[in-house]
């Protein structure tokens, strides 16, 4: 087991997410489980419409026990305690986190989306759990990103809030652009 998860598992794993199983790998990646399916991280360069770099965008897979893919909006439906959803999303972000810092992507910053049931679930103070999170590594932080859902670029006055929610917190957003899987819009100035 590596050090950064031996650190996460007696810092932050047992207050947040004790019923999500969590090892590492052969090759030091760090997988989770949620109801058998197994989770995992994949980064992907994120850029701006104008082709700069923004950081890694970190995506989700999930394995299915019988070794099929299994779609974000499945996983979800797997959910069906009401606080469930809500932990899964930041357990998956903590799990993309704890890769990313693994996968030593240096300066690079770190961009996470985050799903509109999280985000529709909690009324306030978006993002200070997660900041609870990242500041118990008691690492160096990296510069942090949240990706919100593409619905919300229609809701101005609730972007807005979001935006504000998460840059108290120390965080940057996006929005996707529809140019691309990666191509992202930073909604403020960065952290």
């Amino acid at each position: 087991m590596n050090a950064l998860l031996t650190r996460f598992l007696h810092t932050v794993h047992a207050d947040y997410f004790m019923e999500f199983p969590l090892w590492s790998t052969a090759d030091g990646q760090v997988v989770g489980e949620f109801i058998k399916v197994r989770l995992s991280s994949q980064f992907e360069p994120a850029c701006d419409g104008a082709g700069q770099s923004l950081g890694m965008l970190a995506r989700l897979q999930a394995v299915a026990p019988g070794g099929e893919i299994m779609a974000d909006e499945a996983l979800t439906r797997l959910t069906r305690v009401s606080e469930t959803p809500v932990v899964l999303d930041r357990f998956i972000r903590s799990l993309h986190l704890l890769n990313y810092l693994q996968a030593g992507y240096g300066g690079q910053g770190l961009i996470l989306p985050v799903s509109a049931l999280l985000l529709e679930a909690v009324s306030q103070e978006h993002g200070r759990v997660f900041r609870q999170i990242v500041d118990r590594l008691a690492g160096p932080a990296p510069r942090i990103g949240f990706l919100l859902p593409a619905t919300y670029a229609a809701q101005p006055a609730r972007l807005a809030a979001l935006r504000a929610n998460y840059a108290r917190h120390g965080f940057a957003t996006f929005l996707p652009t529809g140019q691309g899987a990666a191509v992202l819009q930073r909604l403020d100035d960065g952290c």
